[in-house]
């Protein structure tokens, strides 16, 4: 386990508090954490020495991962519905 989680379930006495704690923290339905993150990556992805390929490719990596979390809206009324 890496250091950085372990920290936050170290003090726990049974495993199976920490297995639940762990699942609150990591496993939710949503993946609210996942899309944290790709979003943090793609706010500071640069290009710096990477080739344009290299560079596209993982930018469409991340937003091909966040599309299958969390779908586009393309739909005019649904869209209007969350102004």
């Amino acid at each position: 386990m890496e250091e950085k989680i372990s920290g936050s379930v170290m003090f726990i006495t049974t495993v199976r508090e920490m297995w639940d704690t762990l699942k609150v923290m990591y496993c939710n339905e949503k993946n609210s954490s996942r899309i944290f993150e790709i979003y943090e990556y793609l706010f500071e992805l640069k290009q710096g020495d990477k080739s344009v390929a290299d560079f596209y490719g993982e930018l469409k990596g991340l937003i091909d991962e966040l599309e299958m979390y969390q779908r586009a809206v393309t739909d005019a009324a649904t869209l209007i519905g969350y102004c």
